[in-house]
């Protein structure tokens, strides 16, 4: 992965010359901004407001200072990432013994055949070369779905130069430039405001807080204010939603928030899987074993056989590579292959093979809420009209249904004497949205909440002669906080307001009652409408207050004629105050599923959000990933105050972590992973990739994921969906089952091949293979069973036990226990078949035994299928890649015995009728054996099961 280099130092300064304004700008930490007022910035900054730099001196200062753009490293070339795929012990002991065969290859000059002098090491580079192409592309392919995830084109920047505003490439934009933003544009830079207009922007990717935030000229912070709290500031990264502002550019490139976070991005040093780990301290101990097993047949070769060094010489490394075994990698990589395309066919784009088997080692999900838990729109959750509660359900193609609280559904009517109908037509106060093209309702979250709710039911109010059409906005502003709309209908002239529940209630004089009349709100109704709005508060829910005006309030004439502040004396004043809404971004209805299921697999989850710890909490506890007797929320700021041994301390019972910043997510992960755990962090932001870096398996959204966070992770969601990292985990586990039922497979094979050639020289005979007989064996018959291994089908649900323990080895003690028994039962059979046909022929006995030692591991492999079940069991035609890998082995294991071009190659004679016969029911004996053990431990079972009925 490729790490952000350190913050460039700016140019040298000539001797004499003034400081550098961005190095001035360095020197102030960009938290002292807040703490000024515009004019001072400024002045600091040597700008001007009202003409900003001159064309002369931009220039000057982005070459002195740099382009305002994120350092990033190369990407790795095409060359090296091909280089990478041989960099593996048991890889590159396989190319070292294909280099050996290679030169006795060469020194065996007395045979003409161009195969049968490199054969060996054509079959080695075949594998190398497989193993390499496969890793290699897999990569590419992801890096190519990656890219087109990316947005294309530089994002532009309108910047003041000399008195006249001009659009200019962000990367352009320098310290002490005045900037312009309007709703929809990207901010370029770090940017102290000084002039805004109803200027609301989303900091959601840079500080995880899922509401829009809005933004003020005035007022002076202290520089210990949060990042997410910095109301006269905006960020390079972030998006306005909303008005317009003009803002003094304080920090280019790298000295934005957005570059600390990259460069403590490029901090993070990537880390080995679990497989990877296993499989290198594995294929190390396998290396070296077979080494030591070749220097061992050669020199009891040499003590007791009469035949060539160079032979000799040529059957030890055969027998090292034959125990290694060199189709480990291939199949390895095959197998992760078919995994990641299963995973992308579940919307995981996997970037690296080896993230497919990790999420199956995950035991902790630290997640982000909004739009991986939940769906990332507002919507309206509660409500609350003339003293009735409802809930508000999603409905049908996004709209909504409204439901009273223990009576179900209910339809709101436009007859005028309806709260539910007047509550319905106060919806229309959303001027900040709008209905797209494809029927999707886009624009403010909150506007859009309350415009989803009208458009839900604009057919029945239309039906009902209630055709709105607008006459008049007034906008949102921060004295009123409250927006208002005037609307036409056959109802005559009406205003309809929403706001914050204060500003609203303050402007109420009347409620809405039983029968949408309006009826004075008395204390007693102000208070429990007050205890309502605290109510839903803590449950996590963003209150807003619904009001019309007065009847007859206003005329037609007036509504488009009155100046704004007469108009809002008469429309805004001793209004209807029509109800309560409750406004949160829903869960997604198959996260509550996906959940509990990563329960009972012993996976964790821990939520983290932006948001106010309370919002989190009311989120967790719908989803249960928090209850009555366990879990606990902690912030940020809370995590700032903890050591190392305290946070450790804690986080056993962490779930919900709130108001998180970059740094305090990335201490999260190391805490989790000290004590051992393996962490899948999930994220979209900016303020994300750090963490998703440093996690076992960081996982990045798709759709609305930034490319700094695509970058850093392992897994790239395609629809932003926790249910999708569950599926994943589950797809992990299968792809590490199987992997370990080959590599139990082949052990068990190899261990047979290797013990019964050691057998043969210990005892003095001639070899009772040639090298190219174990190659074969161990490519061919070996191989192929085992590839089809790795597609075995699920036979338990891989999600109702717990993970593997994150220190676990490849192999467990049982497991080696088995594989051995079968190696030294395979062994027997191939030293039997040799010794009784050796008094025939030594063509006939080595033919004979490389027929068992080849055909045997095919029978073996439906043994492999479950070391608990018998094949009858599991289905025996429930693996049909395995019975075909099983036909072709055998018939190319004809080809080469009974082909008499092969014949040569491979040192073969055909065997007789009688001698096949008998040597195919030796190899059966194999499997018979496996169905004889699973047989007993069956009955075995069944005794004790009335004993220990969870037994088994």
């Amino acid at each position: 992965m490729a790490t952000t280099p350190s913050i460039p130092s700016p140019l040298p300064e000539r001797a004499g010359a003034p400081i550098s304004v961005h190095a001035r700008a360095h020197s102030e930490r960009v938290s002292d901004w807040i703490a000024l007022d515009p004019e001072e910035v400024a002045k600091r900054l040597d700008t001007d407001l009202g003409r900003g730099l001159s064309p002369s001196e931009a220039e000057r200062r982005r070459a002195r200072d740099g382009a305002n753009e994120l350092a990033e490293k190369p990407p790795p070339s095409a060359l090296w990432q091909l280089l990478e795929q041989f960099g593996d012990v048991t890889v590159i002991a396989l190319i070292v013994a294909a280099l050996v065969a290679v030169a006795l290859g060469w020194r065996d000059k007395a045979s003409e055949s161009f195969l049968h002098r490199f054969g060996d090491a054509i079959a080695i580079g075949i594998i190398v070369v497989v193993n390499a192409a496969v890793g290699f592309a897999q990569q590419r392919k992801a890096e190519q779905a990656l890219r087109a995830l990316r947005q294309l084109g530089a994002p532009a920047a309108r910047v003041l130069r000399a008195g006249a505003m001009q659009r200019v490439p962000a990367h352009s934009l320098v310290v002490g430039d005045v900037i312009e933003i309007a709703e929809g544009d990207r901010v370029p830079a770090d940017a102290r405001l000084f002039e805004t207009s109803d200027t609301v922007v989303d900091e959601s990717a840079l500080t995880g807080e899922s509401v829009p935030v809005d933004k003020l000229e005035a007022g002076l912070l202290a520089p210990s204010t949060p990042l997410a709290e910095r109301a006269n500031m905006v960020f390079y990264g972030s998006h306005v939603v909303r008005g317009r502002a003009r803002a003094l550019v304080v920090a280019t490139g790298m000295r934005t928030e957005l570059g600390q976070i990259a460069q403590l991005l490029g901090s993070v040093e990537a880390q080995e899987t679990p497989l990877q780990r296993a499989l290198r301290i594995f294929g190390t101990k396998v290396v070296i074993g077979s080494a030591l097993l070749g220097v061992l047949v050669f020199v009891v070769g040499s003590l007791r056989l009469d035949a060539p060094i160079g032979f000799l010489l040529l059957t030890a490394v055969s027998l090292a590579v034959a125990a290694i075994p060199e189709g480990l990698p291939a199949v390895t990589t095959i197998v992760l292959a078919l995994g990641v395309q299963r995973m992308a066919r579940q919307n995981a784009l996997i970037r690296r093979l080896s993230a497919v088997e990790t999420l199956g080692a995950a035991d902790v999900i630290c997640t982000d809420k909004t739009g991986t838990l939940t769906e990332n729109r507002m919507v309206i959750r509660r409500a609350e009209v003339a003293g009735r509660s409802l809930e508000v359900e999603l409905g049908d193609q996004g709209g909504v249904v409204l439901a009273e609280l223990g009576r179900g559904p209910v339809t709101p009517a436009f007859s005028g004497d309806d709260p539910l109908g007047e509550l319905v037509l106060s919806c229309v106060a959303a001027p900040g949205a709008r209905v797209a093209d494809d029927g999707s309702i886009r624009g403010d979250p909150t506007d859009a909440a309350l415009l989803r709710v009208w458009h839900s039911h604009r057919e029945a109010a239309a039906c009902a002669g209630c055709t709105l059409e607008t006459l008049r906005v007034v906008p949102f502003d921060r004295e009123r906080k409250l927006v208002t709309v005037v609307t036409s209908s056959e109802r005559g002239v009406e205003s309809h307001s929403h706001g914050a529940p204060e500003a609203v209630l303050g402007r109420s004089s009347w409620v809405l009652g039983e029968h949408a009349e309006a009826r004075p709100l008395d204390d007693e109704t102000r208070a429990s409408l007050i205890r309502r709005v605290e109510e839903w508060a803590s449950l996590g829910l963003r209150v807003i207050a619904v009001a019309r005006a007065r009847a007859a309030a206003v005329s037609l004439e007036e509504a488009t004629l009155l100046e704004r502040a007469a108009l809002l004396e008469r429309v805004e004043h001793e209004m209807v105050l029509v109800g309560l809404l409750g406004i949160a971004d829903p869960p997604r209805a198959e996260v509550a599923v996906a959940l509990s299921k990563a329960r009972d697999a012993g996976v964790r989850t821990i939520m983290i959000t932006g948001d106010h710890p309370l919002t989190g909490e009311a989120i967790a506890r719908e989803l249960g990933i928090m209850n009555a007797s366990e879990g606990d929320v902690i912030t940020g700021p809370e995590i700032d105050t903890l050591d190392a041994a305290e946070l450790s301390a804690k986080i056993e019972g962490i779930r919900v972590v709130a108001r998180a910043t970059a740094a305090n997510k990335l201490r999260l992960i190391e805490a989790l992973k000290a004590r051992g755990h393996v962490v899948a962090m999930t994220g979209d932001g900016v303020n994300d990739a750090p963490a998703i870096k440093a996690a076992d398996i960081g996982v990045a959204m798709g759709r609305g994921g930034t490319d700094v966070t695509r970058e850093a992770a392992d897994m790239v969601l395609l629809d932003d969906n926790y249910a999708t990292i569950v599926g994943a985990i589950e797809q992990g586990r299968i792809v590490y089952g199987n992997i370990k039922r080959f590599i139990v497979f082949l052990f068990s094979v190899n261990a047979g091949l290797v013990l019964a050639v050691l057998a043969a020289a210990v005892l003095g005979w001639p070899p009772i293979l040639t090298p190219t007989q174990i190659l074969w064996i161990n490519l061919i018959t070996n191989g192929l069973p085992a590839l089809a291994l790795g597609m075995e089908p699920v036979h338990l649900d891989p999600m109702k036990h717990p993970p593997r323990a994150k220190g676990e080895g490849l192999l467990s003690g049982s497991e080696l226990w088995w594989l051995s028994s079968y190696g030294v039962l395979i062994a027997v059979l191939g030293v039997a078949t040799f010794a009784s046909f050796h008094g025939q022929s030594l063509a006939l006995a080595q033919s004979a035994t490389f027929t068992v030692l080849a055909i045997g591991p095919l029978f073996h492999a439906l043994n492999a299928r479950s070391r608990r079940d018998s094949v009858f069991v599991l289905g025996f035609w429930s693996n049909s890649r395995l019975l075909g890998a099983f036909a072709v082995a055998l018939a190319l294991q004809a080809v080469a015995l009974y082909v008499p071009v092969l014949g040569k190659v491979f040192s073969t004679t055909p065997l007789p009728p009688a001698t096949l016969v008998a040597v195919l029911l030796a190899c059966a004996t194999v499997w018979l054996a496996g169905e004889l053990e699973k047989g007993i431990r069956a009955l075995a079972r069944r005794s004790t099961q009335p004993l220990h009925p969870a037994g088994g």
